[in-house]
């Protein structure tokens, strides 16, 4: 009897230490060049399922993040003409958010997209591609057909106050927003989706907002949450963080966060999602290496 009590005991814990261990396993394609993560990262409690960022060992850099329909979405450059470029040819992926397996890829045209800062789903099987200095909709299943978004795009450049650095889309228009170190610049700009069809392959410039609201320095990403909210990250290569912006620009909250945080996204279910381009081979020698999309438990932010 005391023999098989301790058994089915030892059972038990197995399975219980299996069941909290499996989601810590990040899931996807790991690099081969890095041997330790970086471990103890801010909120790291608050992070739950880990998925390594696409094309790693080929030296893409993460920048956009959207999801839908099961599947997160990566906007990343490949830096060009060497590894510490700022710029380069843009790739947007699609993984699956359960395994983190790719799922299928398509090139932006070289030249047009230098940096892919931001990603939204527009809910109209089009993806909205925010660069530097251009916006792109992409009809997904056409682009991931032929492995390129060329003839299945519609595209505008940016002007005046208008910079690409990262996009979200609040259920009606899209909002783009300018990453900058200089507060009064600062700013997210409301735009209509209609501008594609009345601006493709024109200028649009911030006379055509219709409205802009302040936001922090160095911003890099953006999510809009059910109750209008906006969830807003900045960071550098040395700290990241995560703001909830009322609908006006007030700081609501704030938390500390990995560094190299980008974009973000809210995936059908309302669950926050963020991605980081540390740990990247351009970004090596950064002190932090956490090259991970993640999930983030906002009740567990501190």
């Amino acid at each position: 009897m005391r023999r098989a009590a301790r058994a089915g005991w030892l059972v038990a814990l197995v399975a219980a230490t299996v069941g909290c261990a499996t989601p810590d396993v990040p899931r996807g394609t790991a690099p081969t060049y890095l041997d330790a993560p970086t471990r103890g990262v801010p909120n790291e409690a608050a992070l739950g399922r880990r998925i390594w960022t696409p094309a790693l060992d080929e030296g893409f850099v993460p920048q956009g993040l959207a999801s839908a329909g099961g599947h997160l979405f990566v906007s990343s450059y490949h830096p060009s003409p060497g590894p510490t470029s700022n710029t380069g040819p843009c790739r947007v992926f699609r993984l699956d958010a359960q395994t983190g397996r790719t799922t299928g890829t398509f090139d932006l045209p070289e030249g047009d997209c230098t940096h892919s800062g931001g990603l939204a789903w527009l809910r109209d099987g089009t993806l909205l591609l925010a660069d530097t200095h251009r916006l792109f909709r992409i009809d997904v299943e056409r682009a991931l057909a032929t492995g390129r978004a060329a003839g299945a795009m519609q595209t505008f450049a940016l002007a005046g106050r208008l910079r690409g650095s990262f996009a979200t889309f609040d259920g009606t228009d899209m909002w783009i927003g300018t990453w900058t170190k200089h507060a009064p610049d600062a700013r997210m700009y409301r735009l209509s989706t209609k501008l594609f069809d009345q601006y493709d392959g024109r200028t649009v410039d911030d006379s055509l907002a219709l409205e802009s609201i302040a936001i922090p320095v160095e911003c890099q990403g953006a999510a809009v949450d059910a109750s209008g909210r906006f969830w807003v990250s900045a960071s550098n290569g040395q700290w990241g963080r995560l703001y909830r912006i009322g609908r006006h620009g007030e700081i609501e909250a704030q938390y500390e966060m990995v560094a190299g945080l980008e974009d973000l996204t809210i995936d059908a279910a309302g669950n926050l999602w963020g991605l980081s381009e540390s740990g990247t081979r351009k970004y090596l020698r950064w002190p932090t290496k956490y090259p991970y999309i993640f999930r983030i438990d906002v009740g567990r932010l501190q």
